[in-house]
């Protein structure tokens, strides 16, 4: 039997071996840039809180003396969702409105940045705006209304 002795060229190449190294270091220092770029326009991305005064129907569409309960959206620059219902005592009793349950109202959307309402009183929107809760008649869909003033929140 006949062996041959072949002379193997070994293929490994120290230099592009290097080469290749760096590569994948530059390419993870990139990837590592472009996660952390992302996370923190995430974290930057600021989010409110929106309560809603409706009937139903997806509309802000309800005097806010006549609500019973708020829906309580968070808004950021893509989306708005409802997180919440709040029931609260309604404001107006018979022509009149409570100031304790008024009182009752303003503590329950406390961590709102705006109130969307068909209709408010001058009184209960100066105390809001007193606590610095926002203001806003309307009468459209929640997701336009809600939307809108974001938009209008950040410019300021």
């Amino acid at each position: 039997m006949k062996i041959n002795n072949l002379k193997m060229k070994s293929e490994y190449d120290l230099k592009r071996h290097q080469e290749l190294q760096t590569g994948k270091e530059q390419f993870k220092e990139f990837l590592q840039a472009t996660r952390t770029s992302h996370t923190s326009s995430i974290a930057n991305r600021t989010k409110i809180r929106v309560a809603v005064a409706s009937k139903g129907g997806g509309l802000v569409n309800q005097h806010f003396g006549h609500a019973k309960e708020f829906e309580i959206y968070e808004v950021d620059c893509e989306q708005a969702r409802c997180i919440d219902r709040r029931p609260v005592t309604p404001y107006c009793q018979g022509g009149y409105g409570e100031a304790e349950v008024l009182d009752n109202i303003i503590q329950t959307l406390c961590d709102c940045q705006a109130v969307l309402v068909s209709k408010i009183g001058t009184c209960p929107k100066e105390q809001l705006q007193a606590k610095g809760i926002e203001c806003v008649e309307a009468y459209d869909v929640i997701e336009n209304v809600v939307l809108d003033f974001y938009e209008q929140y950040q410019m300021v």
